[in-house]
């Protein structure tokens, strides 16, 4: 499960990228393929979520759980067509990014 958990990381991120895409161009799939790079996100969260760290109450965890169910409720804003679809999509996107800051690395190995 290790090894396929980044790949999962690696295709959500581009499917939200390209999704954002074809969203801008005004493509009619582009949202199809926006709402499966964050159910994926999703995916791969939920597999690398510390479960004991959130019965400590451990506020990072929390968090980072409370930004899955966001997740889950922007990929339902889609499909339910709610008006604030895209701006509940930049907030969680943006807390995301905040809260896994440590993911994203620039240093060479």
């Amino acid at each position: 499960m290790k090894k396929i958990l980044p790949i999962i990381y690696t295709i959500a991120t581009i499917l939200i990228i390209v999704g954002a895409l074809f969203i801008l161009q005004a493509e009619e799939y582009g949202l199809s393929i926006l709402s499966l790079g964050l159910i994926l996100n999703v995916f791969y969260r939920l597999g690398t979520t510390n479960y004991e760290s959130i019965k400590l109450f451990k506020f990072m965890e929390i968090l980072r759980f409370a930004n899955i169910i966001f997740m889950i409720v922007a990929c339902l804003g889609f499909f339910l067509d709610w008006e604030q679809k895209f701006n509940f999509l930049i907030l969680t996107i943006v807390f995301d990014l905040l809260l896994n800051l440590k993911e994203i690395s620039f240093k060479n190995k």
